[in-house]
């Protein structure tokens, strides 16, 4: 699960590796190979045809830039021929930098890795048909990002196609190529990003329409749309954190409330945005006795000790809860998924000296991919598979990091400039609504989720500064999952099912599919 987020890189990830870096002289020609299969869903046969292969992108300063791989899933019809008409779906994992294997084999293609989602598993692993794929609905294009999985890029093109921009430029140029090289141009789209994906995704859906081509819609899961929290480790960080907190402590048993979690939840959300919000407003000036009941209101809804928590000053890290959480019982709780527990090296440390839930999956999913794409859709590249793209998350020079910077579209409200130091993509996502209003979006978040918490994606949404009426072109959906809320077969089964009722609807529809309570109860006061 290591596809997310900078501080979530391992050793190996960030060793540097040559093989998927070339000159643009090097980059290998296009290729494509396709097999034929079948699976039997509810009672019907469907054909496809599963393709594997790469395609050339350009940027503005080298050309061939990289060479792209992608793996396809096209339905077949009675005469063994695709049908252009179909919706097309592009999917892709985040990281910055990453390849797309959890998502091609934990989530809608047709067929799915069979591990159980929080717990260790050992080879050999097993791939079964996906009776929750969503090929029925729609075609599926998985992309592995440049420098990353089996795509390549030229040494020259990192310092464009490695940073916020670039990215988003990069994955237009795709899309574009893929629809010409299947002539799809005038096929439904869709976009379906995870994580760091939501992020590309928001942004790639503003830029898709700059560069010609408009989504008929966007399913963002396990959103993160703006880094200024996190980066800058603001009050709000600590706010979107705290209902995650809370509904980990709850599965944990921990939590000192008999309510059923949709209740506590909302209480939860109720109080970070209320009390918690107020206190941490008031920094140093907030009095002892204020700060005393927060605390406590904090410890029970999330586990803690209050002592714990008024040490912290009401500011608790995500890393120092999924340590403290059940130091009682010598484990700590994952990061992606907090249903997930394991041992940690040093007890007293202030982070885990390992992610525990990354650790039992990603040697499973690392594993199948390679036996998936090689032996059975026959993909005969001999070089090794990377995870990740090689760049350095310590370095800040373009080419050898990921430049960070990101341009807002024109008249977004900014106080400087509209190019900002960090991705904050609300705006693009508020752009592209603007310019298209039939456009719809489908948000996704796992309620367990400790790397993206779904109370800062409502944050969020809440601050796209949309005008009215379009607020409900955008409808969020919650998961009793983790970060890969695919990796429940009981929550896929739920995303699958809300994925079609969203392809099946209109934007006046959306509001039908909105899973989010009536905002709770906002005030200062401790109940």
């Amino acid at each position: 699960m290591t596809d997310e987020q900078p501080n979530a890189q391992s050793d190996a990830q960030t060793k540097t590796d040559t093989n998927n870096v070339a000159s643009a002289e090097q980059l290998p020609p296009q290729s494509a190979h396709a097999t034929r299969h079948s699976i039997t869903l509810d009672g019907t046969e469907w054909q496809y045809e599963a393709t594997v292969g790469t395609l050339n992108i350009d940027t503005e300063k080298v050309k061939p830039a990289a060479s792209v791989f992608y793996t396809v899933f096209q339905a077949l019809d009675a005469d063994g021929k695709t049908d252009p008409t179909r919706p097309v779906t592009f999917v892709f994992n985040g990281g910055p930098g990453s390849s797309t294997t959890f998502l091609l084999l934990g989530s809608l293609a047709p067929r799915r890795i069979a591990v159980n989602d929080t717990s260790a598993d050992h080879a050999p692993y097993s791939l079964t048909d996906n009776a929750y794929t969503l090929l029925p609905k729609s075609d599926l294009v998985f992309i592995d990002a440049p420098g990353a999985g089996f795509s390549r890029i030229a040494e020259k093109a990192k310092a464009e196609l490695w940073s916020v921009d670039g990215d988003v430029r990069g994955f237009s140029a795709f899309i574009r190529a893929f629809l010409t090289a299947y002539h799809r141009w005038n096929s439904p789209k869709y976009v379906l990003g995870e994580s760091y994906g939501t992020t590309r995704g928001a942004a790639l859906s503003y830029r898709l329409q700059q560069d010609g081509v408009s989504l008929n819609g966007l399913t963002l899961i396990s959103n993160i749309l703006d880094y200024g929290f996190t980066l800058s480790t603001s009050d709000q960080y600590y706010i979107g954190y705290f209902p995650t907190f809370a509904s980990v402590a709850k599965y944990h048993g921990k939590a000192a409330s008999d309510t059923e979690i949709a209740e506590h939840l909302q209480q939860a959300r109720a109080f970070a945005n209320g009390p918690l919000r107020l206190a941490l407003a008031q920094g140093a000036t907030l009095d002892p006795q204020t700060k005393t009941a927060v605390a406590r209101r904090y410890a029970e809804l999330t586990g803690l000790s209050e002592q714990y928590v008024l040490d912290s000053d009401l500011r608790v890290l995500d890393t120092r809860f999924r340590k403290q959480l059940l130091r009682d019982k010598g484990t700590i709780v994952g990061r992606y998924d907090g249903r997930a527990s394991g041992y940690d090296l040093d007890a007293v440390s202030d982070d885990e000296t390992f992610v525990v839930d990354d650790a039992l999956l990603a040697p499973a999913y690392a594993s199948l991919v390679n036996a998936y794409l090689r032996d059975e859709l026959e993909w005969n590249d001999t070089r090794e598979r990377q995870e990740f793209a090689n760049f350095d998350w310590e370095s800040t020079e373009p080419g050898k990091g990921w430049t960070w910077w990101h341009k807002m579209p024109e008249h977004t409200k900014t106080s400087w400039s509209q190019i900002i130091p960090f991705p904050k993509v609300t705006g693009d996502l508020a752009a592209a609504i603007c310019q298209q209003p039939a456009f719809k979006v489908l948000i996704g978040n796992g309620i367990y989720d400790l790397c993206t918490p779904f109370n800062q994606t409502e944050y969020d949404i809440d601050h796209t500064g949309l005008p009215e009426a379009l607020r409900g072109n955008i409808a969020f959906t919650y998961y009793p999952a983790g970060h890969m809320l695919y990796s429940s077969q009981e929550s896929l089964k739920k995303f699958r099912r809300d994925l079609g009722r969203f392809y099946d609807a209109d934007v006046a529809d959306l509001p039908q599919l909105n899973e989010r309570p009536q905002a709770a109860k906002l005030s200062g006061a401790i109940d």
